[in-house]
């Protein structure tokens, strides 16, 4: 569609097309979280479910070369460097007590990422894509130093739960009970991140 002057005009974004856009990388995300929880649960071995989880997460990134709809999101390339990571630390240590420790050590050290990308770079990395799954115009700077806070928050609790009580109990916090408190914590920062006008 063209306005007077020739030019082509940019549809509105709205929050549907946002969906449209990232809906299939957040199916993925809570298929991913899925698998860890019921894997966990039946096999009652938390080094099994990380394997399969992060089996299963790289699966989803060569699957990716033969599908259109995008799997992986805004974070295609530090997703698939964390998810390596993520599978190897499980690897290497296999021990239930590290499979619980890394949502603390890799929450930590991509928080400490997101921190120096908003203060160094102006969240140009990490901003700009969290961005893509917003409405609006948000501070890049902002969103990624406020994401890094989250993490921050994040980590801690999982470090809490993960010292003070049961392995099953903190199977059920990190995949349901992890959530609304950073979707709260998100929804905060997001407020202070919104550019005004």
């Amino acid at each position: 569609m063209e306005d007077l002057h020739g030019m082509k005009e940019v549809a509105p974004e709205t929050g549907e097309s946002k969906w449209e856009q990232n809906k299939y990388s957040i199916y993925a995300d809570l298929g991913l979280g899925a698998l860890f929880f019921i894997v966990g649960k039946v096999t009652e071995d938390l080094v099994l479910a990380a394997i399969v989880g992060g089996v299963t997460g790289l699966g989803l990134i060569v699957l990716q070369r033969f599908v259109k709809v995008d799997l992986l999101g805004g974070f295609a390339v530090f997703g698939t460097i964390m998810l390596g990571i993520s599978t190897a630390f499980s690897l290497v240590l296999q021990d239930s007590y590290w499979v619980q420790m890394k949502g603390t050590a890799l929450g930590l050290f991509t928080a400490a990422l997101c921190m120096a990308d908003g203060l160094f770079r102006q969240g140009a990395y990490f901003g700009a894509r969290f961005e893509r799954y917003m409405l609006g115009s948000l501070h890049h700077n902002r969103l990624a130093i406020g994401m890094s806070l989250v993490g921050i928050v994040s980590a801690g609790g999982n470090y809490f739960v993960a010292e003070n009580f049961s392995e099953d109990f903190w199977l059920t916090y990190t995949t349901f009970l992890d959530f609304p408190i950073i979707m709260v914590s998100f929804f905060v920062i997001l407020r202070w991140a919104r550019k005004s006008g």
